[in-house]
């Protein structure tokens, strides 16, 4: 019980940050904030960003910071610090689901999407390299989905379909769209859990 209040208090922390950067964002840009530090704490976004311009940039060090975070404390971010899903949690208590008892199933093959998602993110950033490829598909960064959500009503509709989703599944987008949720599922779960048996050998 306490655990998740502790969770809930740090979840409204991270929420409010990510909109309070937001809303500083005008121009000029204030120098002392660090208005792109979700950005910056994207490792997805770091990786495709270093495949695609062969360089990786200072300003990803946070990323690095969440590589080693989650190989100790294992996928802690999805359910700890993403902005995203904690709205998601917060708008789950406030309209009481647990309750209301709604139970649906997901086909193992909806899983699939964000495995898809995210190979497609890393080959873009490959070809990327190469040729000028169109990519669309930082619309399922939790990041961007929020911040153009504000913006634009296309997004809005987007972002309002993924509460309902995720009211009707609990998390919903984390488990099954999500490709950063997937690579921090990858590096908090699969390797880490890898590197545990390693050791006992």
């Amino acid at each position: 019980m306490y655990k998740k209040l502790i969770r809930l208090f740090v979840q409204g922390i991270f929420i409010f940050l990510f909109f309070y950067f937001f809303r500083k964002t005008t121009f000029p840009l204030p120098e002392k904030l660090p208005l792109n530090i979700f950005f910056r704490l994207d490792l997805l976004f770091a990786i495709f960003t270093t495949i695609s311009t062969l360089h990786f940039s200072y300003l990803f060090l946070p990323s690095i910071g969440i590589f080693f975070m989650l190989l100790l404390l294992g996928n802690f971010f999805c359910f700890w610090l993403c902005p995203l899903g904690g709205i998601i949690d917060y708008t789950n208590m406030i309209l009481m689901r647990k309750k209301l008892k709604i139970n649906f199933k997901v086909p193992n093959m909806i899983r699939l999407i964000r495995v898809f998602i995210f190979y497609l993110i890393i080959l873009t950033s490959i070809l990327s390299v190469f040729c000028l490829v169109p990519f669309i598909l930082w619309v399922f960064n939790p990041y961007v989905i929020l911040t153009k959500a504000f913006l634009i009503r296309k997004f809005l509709l987007f972002f309002i379909l993924i509460l309902f989703l995720s009211f009707l599944i609990p998390r919903f987008w984390c488990f099954n769209i999500c490709p950063l949720g997937y690579l921090n599922y990858l590096i908090g779960v699969k390797l880490r859990n890898k590197m545990k048996k390693l050791r006992k050998k």
